[in-house]
């Protein structure tokens, strides 16, 4: 009997369920294998370029460079996507790269653009457990304040058509609904560290929800500890993650089999 993951790369596979395929692998050797236009949303945060430590990946290369990466793996994304297909990509608006303040918000912007995906908002999120910020440069000068931002950026694009072509099933709340057409959205960090800079469920959760029907596909390119996954279990959606390293891969396994587990028990 035929599958929805038959058309989809057999190489690099590390663990599969029913609604979901992990590739423990470079997501640059397996999105040129996914077929074109056969994913509904990619939910991902790539790398933020500020030297944090994910073990065999380089996180402080020349920002030129750590652009051209970007544009590679956001050129592959445009060719897997649906004509309805969106794209949903957690960014810094600001950061200090090699001591060189640099604004990723808007190259990230410029890149999509560049690849030919048409952005249709740009929200922000805050972390609502975040101290107040004290690093204020020079002190009550003109002579270097440190102008702080305390949101991260979700720029959502989509390929060709911004409204959805075929019907389906929705899940949504209509309090999330609401939060999530909203624009600027309250989070908590996701406390169990996993990795180093891992997404808060409530992140991608929410647009897996307002972005797709029951039962398309997600893709998270960058999955890390794999919390979009663990949406798509939770949600009711079938998954792709594409993660680089082997040790989040095993930390991404161990979560989704304990959503699928814990399902299970619910539904008893």
């Amino acid at each position: 009997m035929s599958s929805w993951k038959d058309k989809f790369p057999k190489e690099d596979r590390c663990f599969e369920t029913d609604n979901g395929i992990l590739y423990c692998a470079d997501c640059l050797e397996i999105l040129p294998l996914i077929p074109d236009k056969s994913i509904d949303l990619v939910i991902t945060s790539p790398p933020y370029n500020i030297g944090v430590d994910y073990g065999i990946y380089k996180d402080n290369l020349e920002w030129n460079e750590y652009l051209n990466w970007n544009d590679q793996w956001i050129n592959e994304i445009y060719k897997v996507l649906k004509n309805d297909g969106r794209f949903v990509l957690n960014v810094l608006v600001n950061i200090n790269s090699q001591n060189i303040r640099q604004q990723p918000l808007i190259d990230f912007g410029n890149l999509i653009r560049k690849n030919k995906l048409k952005i249709h908002a740009i929200t922000f999120w805050t972390d609502i457990t975040r101290v107040k910020y004290t690093a204020w440069g020079s002190w009550k000068s003109a002579s270097m304040p440190y102008i702080y931002n305390p949101f991260e950026a979700i720029i959502i694009s989509y390929k060709n058509s911004w409204k959805k072509l075929k019907k389906g099933e929705d899940t949504i709340s209509k309090e999330d609904f609401i939060k999530g057409v909203s624009g600027i959205y309250n989070f908590g960090i996701e406390k169990r560290k996993f990795n180093p800079a891992p997404f808060p469920y409530k992140l991608p959760a929410l647009f897996v929800e307002l972005l797709t029907f029951k039962n398309e596909i997600v893709l998270d390119p960058f999955l890390g500890s794999g919390t979009t996954t663990v949406a798509c279990e939770r949600l009711n959606r079938r998954w792709i993650g594409i993660e680089i390293n082997p040790e989040y891969c095993e930390i991404a396994k161990r979560r989704i089999l304990k959503e699928i587990r814990q399902l299970k028990f619910n539904f008893k």
